[in-house]
């Protein structure tokens, strides 16, 4: 099976480096390059397009299949929603102190009322959006369009169900901060012997 994560259009939240609602529109650059995205994605000729719930990820969806095809019929699926975060976190910039020390709570799963979702909650999505993705033929070519930090935890838990420690948090947020606005990161699964990873990336 191919997997094929995008990471949705830029929105004015991603250019002003700030906490965004699930709500949050496209701004007419990310509406461009979701247009330009769909030409890519009809060459992959995918037999499955799957999209977060957050509105952004779907209205980019909309856009790839309006532009590449007519005979799929997208699917939305919480699993691959961007990590929850908490409303008074919403328009803080990414690297700023309050951002900085939610974080750090959020890896370590520090948790009480109207924190949002803790890593140990965010890493039980991606276990259920990983078998998800698994219980497809495996024949399948699937578009999943997500969001920077689920596609980079994903990638982070592919092979191992284990939390990060601190150097590779660090590691992994930093590919966060970098990944570009639907840029593609293709994976390969397959099934292998019993003990060995199913998953690689493809280069």
């Amino acid at each position: 099976m191919e997997v094929y994560f995008i990471r949705h259009g830029e929105t004015d939240g991603n250019v002003a480096h700030r906490h965004q609602h699930q709500d949050t529109e496209l701004n007419e650059i990310g509406k461009v390059q979701a247009k330009e995205v769909a030409t890519k994605v009809a060459k992959l000729k995918p037999t499955h397009i799957v999209s977060s719930t957050d509105f952004r990820a779907v209205e980019t969806t909309k856009i790839i299949i309006t532009e590449c095809t007519d005979d799929l019929i997208p699917d939305t699926h919480p699993a691959f929603q961007e990590f929850k975060r908490p409303n008074w976190l919403i328009g803080n910039r990414y690297l700023s102190l309050v951002s900085v020390g939610y974080i750090w709570r959020w890896l370590y799963n520090f948790d009480k009322e109207n924190q949002g979702e803790n890593y140990a909650g965010f890493l039980k999505r991606i276990i259920e959006a990983r078998s998800y993705l698994e219980s497809l033929p495996e024949d399948s070519r699937v578009v999943v369009v997500s969001h920077a930090v689920f596609i980079n935890i994903f990638m982070e838990h592919l092979c191992s169900d284990k939390p990060m420690g601190l150097m590779r948090a660090i590691r992994r947020f930093w590919k966060v901060m970098t990944i570009k606005n639907t840029s593609i990161v293709h994976l390969n699964h397959s099934h292998t012997a019993e003990g060995v990873c199913a998953w690689r990336l493809v280069k």
